[in-house]
């Protein structure tokens, strides 16, 4: 538990009865959460990152 850059990070801990069924049961759990936010209009902010992508093709050519 703690703020995050822009949320606030919970833990959830679950039992289950058969471990083989841990990633189903992780999946469901997901897509619950997901499902409620969306009912009650919550909206989980994410940061934006910006990519600039140089173009080393025109830095080479200047070069020779």
């Amino acid at each position: 538990m703690g703020f995050g850059d822009s949320s606030l990070d919970f833990e959830l801990r679950v039992r289950i009865v058969d471990i083989k069924k841990r990633y189903d049961v992780l999946s469901d759990l997901n897509f619950a959460i997901n499902e409620r936010f969306a009912s009650e209009n919550i909206v989980i902010p994410f940061p934006q990152r910006d990519l600039h992508i140089k173009d080393w093709s025109e830095e080479s050519k200047k070069k020779k």
